[in-house]
């Protein structure tokens, strides 16, 4: 209890937060300003959420290998699925979620904060295969590429302002699979399968295309998996799905040739699991507690717009933080979301 109060006390004298007692509503005027703005708007005008996609296409444009460079390249700056024939927004990566729902990097920008987190995540990987098992010659080009496309056909999640929802294509596959639990990664279809296909539709090198399964089908846990009812799971099943797309010949993962980077991909997406359900989630839930403080209605599209603006100002995992530090306080992290609402603009780049 002592401890509590000390790191609170700390937070005030240091202008960790403002006490939600103390702070005087957010104006109507700036509530107005806020939920004028588009998530494009919100996405660009972020401070970090730009940072990181900046951070990202420096790391695609680094990848040495010129083939994979332009794959890559060309996928995001004209993200075209010519298996399901549809396009997307050109400017769609700065700006779409990393999840259709509240929880990981839900937020306008959140797919490219979620990209360069885990290809910085592989990329420690890399120097600890370096600096303990002195393993030199780890594919950092294909590291960069797998993890940079794995939710690539995330570029179809919209944001749909009226309802404070995201909306995917009707044409997306549907989720299917891991009902039964006997898989942590038995579903298939949805987003995953529309990558899938992609890249075998494109030819892409079949390391590029295994490494990015990775990420969804652990290659040494979720590999051919009966659920069940018989029917086949995991990752060769979702190859023989997305083939089944593309109309090409399905492709099958050899246990005795699996490639290091591919469980790269495994380790580092991985992370979400903090995101989503600890710093995403708690995230969401305290910004609609602060809407409700202020007279917006939490489980309204207003809130969740709100949600879009402060989480494209402040990370999730930073607010996590804040939480954690004050000890667990929710006051310390309902000030903070109530101040940056104020006033926004040491978050804000023009």
């Amino acid at each position: 209890m002592i401890r509590k109060v000390l790191l609170l006390s700390a937070f005030f004298a240091f202008g960790g937060f403002v006490p939600p007692a103390a702070a005087s509503e957010v104006p109507q005027p700036r509530i107005d300003q806020i939920m004028a703005m588009t998530p494009t708007n919100m996405a660009k005008t972020g401070a970090w959420t730009k940072a990181a996609y900046d951070r990202l296409m420096g790391y695609i444009n680094s990848i040495e290998d010129p083939e994979l460079r332009s794959l890559v390249l060309d996928m995001y700056t004209n993200p075209k699925s010519t298996v399901f024939n549809a396009t997307a927004d050109p400017e769609a990566l700065i700006v779409v979620p990393a999840t259709g729902g509240p929880g990981h990097h839900h937020y306008p920008g959140g797919l490219a904060v979620h990209l360069v987190e885990v290809i910085e995540i592989a990329l420690g990987w890399i120097d600890t295969f370096e600096n303990v098992h002195g393993i030199r010659n780890t594919d950092r080009d294909l590291v960069i590429a797998q993890l940079a496309l794995h939710d690539w056909s995330k570029v179809w999640y919209n944001w749909d302002e009226t309802t404070g929802k995201v909306k995917k294509p009707d044409w997306f596959p549907k989720s299917w699979g891991g009902k039964d639990g006997i898989a942590k990664w038995g579903w298939m279809g949805e987003h995953g399968a529309v990558v899938y296909s992609e890249l075998l539709k494109r030819g892409a090198p079949q390391k590029l295309l295994f490494g990015a399964a990775s990420t969804h089908f652990d290659p040494q846990w979720d590999v051919d998996i009966t659920n069940k009812n018989g029917k086949k799971e995991g990752f060769n099943a979702a190859m023989a799905e997305a083939a089944k797309y593309a109309g090409t010949k399905a492709p099958r993962l050899n246990l005795d040739q699996r490639q290091a980077e591919w469980f790269l991909s495994t380790y580092s997406d991985g992370s979400w699991s903090y995101s989503h359900y600890v710093a995403g989630k708690y995230a969401h839930k305290w910004i609609r507690m602060v809407a409700k403080d202020i007279g917006i209605d939490p489980a309204s599209p207003k809130a969740a717009k709100l949600a879009w603006f402060v989480l494209s100002r402040i990370s999730d995992f930073k607010l996590q933080r804040i939480y954690q530090d004050a000890g667990f306080s929710t006051d310390a992290v309902k000030g903070t979301i109530l101040a940056l609402l104020k006033d926004s603009s040491a978050y804000e780049v023009k």
